[in-house]
Formats: structure tokens, C-alpha cells, sequence
């Protein structure tokens, strides 16, 4: 009887020790992410919450004054104008998105629970933003499980930022055409009046143009 291990249990040994140094590794470098999101936490939050309320109140803001100009064009009509429909549900995407950020920001202010019922539009504050708590190991770790909270935010805004240039880019090829048309009436018009002053009645009854400008 060969006292030797079979090739089959030799290669499952192998599979083996592969499979738990691939899950060992795995488990090693996601264990070190997470101390290396917990040590950068007070910068890292810092920055995020910094440029998503730059960017969230200047989206507010400009949506405000962008539905404030739609409805002055037309104040006599009863019906909103069609183009506050797409600039409305872009200004609620970001008034949730105000809302979500001050829920996730709360924990990680002194002051949230002065704040949190603020209402920034009147009050004309252009932050929540108070002084930042202590980051201390509770915070941190409430930051390594509400990061990707606060990215799906950031990627909201970025979506939403794309959608209001491109809102911006149809509106301005509509005004040039707009434009266009109106200045080639205005030509054809011009054309028509120019024609009616240089046109003379000669005695045979035909109707003669007369040339601007002698012909060589």
C-alpha cells in the first residue's frame, strides 16, 4: 500500500490553501481600508460635506431664479409655462437631496439640533453648517458606514448638474433658431417693402424694378 497522497487530495490541499489566502488577503485589505477611512475621517469629511452644500445651495439657487424668470414671461396666463415642468422636478431632486445631507450631516455637528429645523431659504443663511464635533471613534466608525451615503449624494449632484447643463444647451440652440427665424422674417419683410418702393408703372402698363445700381 503506498503511504503517499493521491494526486486528487494533493490537488484539493492546494484549492484549498489558495481559496483561504485569497479570503485571508481579501479580508486583510478591506480591514485595512476601513482603519485607513477611520484615520482620514475628519479631513475627508470635512471636504465632502464642504462641496456638496457649495454645490446642493448653488443648484437651489439657481433653480429658484431659473422657474422665477419662466413664470415673469407670461404672468397673464393662467397655466404654468412648459418649461418650469423639468426645471421644478430638478429643483425637488435637490431639495431632497438638501434633506438627505442634513440628516447624515447631523451626527457629525455640535450643533444639529439647533439647526435642524432651520429654514435656510428665509433665515438667508447659506450653510447648516455649524462647528463640527469631536471626531472621535464613534463618529468614525458612523463615517465608515455613512460614506457611501454621502457619495451617493455627490453622484445625485453630479447627475442632476449634468441634466440642468443640458437643459441650459436646449434652451440656448431654441433662443438661436428662435432667433434665426425672426431675422430671416424680418430680411423677407425688408426684401418685400424694398421691392414695392423700386417698382415703377411705365405707360405700356408693364411694371419695371428699378436697379440700385447701374448694370456693366
Amino acid at each position: 500500500m503506498s503511504s503517499g497522497i493521491p494526486p486528487i487530495s494533493f490537488a484539493s490541499i492546494i484549492v484549498g490553501f489558495l481559496g483561504f489566502a485569497f479570503t485571508f488577503f481579501t479580508f486583510v485589505r478591506v480591514f485595512w481600508d476601513s482603519i485607513m477611512t477611520m484615520s482620514s475621517a475628519p479631513k475627508e469629511l470635512r471636504q465632502l460635506l464642504d462641496n456638496l452644500r457649495t454645490e446642493l445651495y448653488g443648484e437651489r439657487a439657481y433653480f429658484k431664479d431659473a422657474i422665477k424668470q419662466a413664470r415673469s414671461k407670461d404672468r397673464k396666463s393662467t397655466r404654468e409655462p412648459p418649461e418650469i415642468i423639468p426645471l421644478s422636478i430638478l429643483n425637488d431632486s435637490i431639495k431632497t437631496m438638501m434633506d438627505d445631507l442634513r440628516n447624515l450631516e447631523a451626527p457629525f455637528l455640535d450643533n444639529d439640533e439647533d439647526t435642524k429645523d432651520v429654514d435656510l431659504e428665509k433665515s438667508g443663511k447659506v450653510s447648516l453648517r455649524g462647528d463640527y464635533a469631536r471626531m472621535d471613534i464613534r463618529r468614525r466608525i458612523l463615517w465608515l458606514h455613512t460614506k457611501d451615503d454621502f457619495m451617493a449624494i455627490q453622484n445625485q449632484v453630479t447627475r442632476t448638474q449634468a441634466r440642468r447643463i443640458a437643459y441650459e444647451t436646449s434652451n440656448t440652440l431654441s433662443g438661436v433658431r428662435d432667433v434665426e427665424r425672426r431675422v430671416q422674417d424680418l430680411d423677407d419683410r425688408l426684401y418685400a417693402l424694398e421691392e414695392h418702393f423700386l417698382e415703377e408703372t411705365l405707360d405700356d402698363g408693364k411694371v419695371y424694378v428699378k436697379r440700385r445700381y447701374p448694370s456693366k
